[in-house]
């Protein structure tokens, strides 16, 4: 069943990723930046050339050079992954294009660039980077990666969650404060808090942050990195504090009595 869930979990991410990608760029352009691709790994100069913008054409004799070692060793069909459009004034449009390609030890991310009005996108951009591994998996989330501090960070992160639903739990359970549903809201997010890349370790401190239940987990795309973190949960300690000491309070007048 976790396998069937995990599957269907991964083809709705497939799903969604290609459905942006349409929304963002045609059919057409997608297959035009796949053929980019073929054409540099094929070393077809002349076709590239007659497909790019002027200024690009100066540099491509060049940068051909450069990537050739780079692209030969690369085997196989290029896969479109990610679209990204920005509309400029004047009604110019860029669009970019990260393209993966590869198997074993040899991969590549080929980012192509088009830019120019609807119809007539022009080759504009493009930016080759080697790697050694599935770049689309570099930043895939493991628990062991981390070690100790990845640890330590998990169990913060579920304190910290904790930490709000008790309080939650606490303004409801009896009517003990007033404006129950101001106190609810501020018991359900942690204020600032730590922030850890989980694929190269590096931490920082978030003075503007507020997070659901305290911590937050994220990754802004395929290629991008998870990170997690934990805010303070100022109002939820305010709330588990003041209960206990009204609970202290009544027990001391009981015993008074």
């Amino acid at each position: 069943m976790r396998k069937l869930l995990l599957i269907g979990l991964l083809c709705l991410a497939a799903c969604t990723q290609q459905g942006w990608n349409d929304r963002l760029s045609s059919r057409d352009e997608q297959a035009f930046v796949i053929r980019v691709a073929d054409q540099l790994r094929s070393q077809q100069l002349g076709q590239l050339m007659e497909e790019a913008q002027p200024e690009l054409r100066q540099q491509l004799p060049n940068y051909m050079k450069q990537v050739t070692p780079m692209l030969a060793p690369v085997s196989g069909s290029f896969v479109l992954k990610t679209v990204g459009s920005l509309h400029l004034s004047g009604g110019l449009t860029t669009k970019t294009f990260v393209i993966q390609g590869g198997s074993v030890n040899h991969w590549v991310l080929v980012s192509v660039v088009l830019q120019g009005v609807d119809n007539s996108m022009k080759l504009a951009g493009l930016n080759v980077t080697p790697a050694n591994a599935d770049p689309s998996k570099i930043n895939d989330f493991d628990i062991h990666r981390r070690g100790l501090l990845g640890y330590l960070w998990l169990v913060a992160m579920l304190a910290s969650a904790g930490i709000c639903l008790f309080a939650t739990y606490l303004v409801w359970r009896r009517r003990w404060l007033k404006r129950r549903w101001l106190w609810t809201l501020g018991s359900l997010v942690g204020f600032a808090g730590f922030g850890l890349n989980w694929t190269n370790g590096a931490w920082a401190i978030l003075f503007i942050n507020v997070s659901l239940l305290g911590a937050q987990a994220g990754k802004a795309g395929i290629y991008a990195p998870w990170i997690l973190s934990f805010g303070i949960p100022v109002v939820a300690i305010v709330v588990i504090t003041r209960w206990f000491r009204n609970e202290r309070s009544q027990q001391n007048d009981a015993q008074v009595f």
